[in-house]
């Protein structure tokens, strides 16, 4: 059994739903728990119960998102007997390059140690906001492959090493362009002016 965590505020309209949604095409018998709107009680019922932790969040300054850790304390807390559990995690950034996401995996890769559970891989995804985007598929098929490799790793039951995407096919200034753009069109939805988003 698996137990799915997803740590974004966001819920299920974010990527880190988005991404566990994709996983969980490759597995039987799982449960989608979303941290915004569940009762950490019934996501540690199910992670007892489970083989298979699979965590997704994203990043914020450097760290996993305050949901996410709220969660982690809650278990180190409760002293929450993990020591037969697998871990696999899931961090995406807006960054281009996955290393961002790197001492967030140092965070999680220390609380896994001491609570004591298997971790067992990651994949840590830039450019999260488009990965996964049909309208985006020719610039984002490298990083969506990759993740299908991982989903494999974690259905057969194998440690994974360590996944970086990087959005390789673009480089800074077109990812640049491709952001901007897309709060342009967001702020216009809103009633607001290209200039509303400038600081003051």
């Amino acid at each position: 059994m698996y137990t799915l965590i997803n740590g974004s505020q966001k819920n299920h309209l974010s990527n880190s739903r988005y991404f566990l949604d994709y996983i969980s095409n490759y597995l039987d018998d799982y449960t989608t728990y979303d941290l915004m709107y569940s009762k950490f009680e019934d996501i540690i019922n199910s992670v007892i119960k489970s083989n298979i932790i699979i965590l997704a969040f994203p990043l914020y300054v450097d760290s996993p998102n305050s949901l996410t850790l709220k969660l982690l304390d809650y278990i180190y807390d409760n002293k929450i007997d993990l020591s037969n559990k697998k871990l696999y995690v899931i961090i995406n950034c807006g960054f281009r390059e996955g290393t961002h996401n790197i001492t967030a995996l140092n965070i999680i890769k220390n609380w896994a140690n001491k609570v004591n559970i298997n971790y067992s891989g990651s994949i840590l995804i830039g450019a999260g906001e488009i990965v996964g985007k049909k309208s985006y598929s020719y610039i984002t098929s490298i990083a969506i492959s990759k993740l299908k490799k991982f989903s494999i790793c974690i259905k057969d039951n194998k440690t994974s090493k360590d996944i970086i995407t990087t959005m390789d096919l673009l480089t800074n200034k077109l990812y640049c362009m491709f952001a901007n753009s897309s709060w342009t069109k967001r702020a216009k939805k809103n009633n607001l002016k290209k200039n509303d988003l400038l600081i003051q």
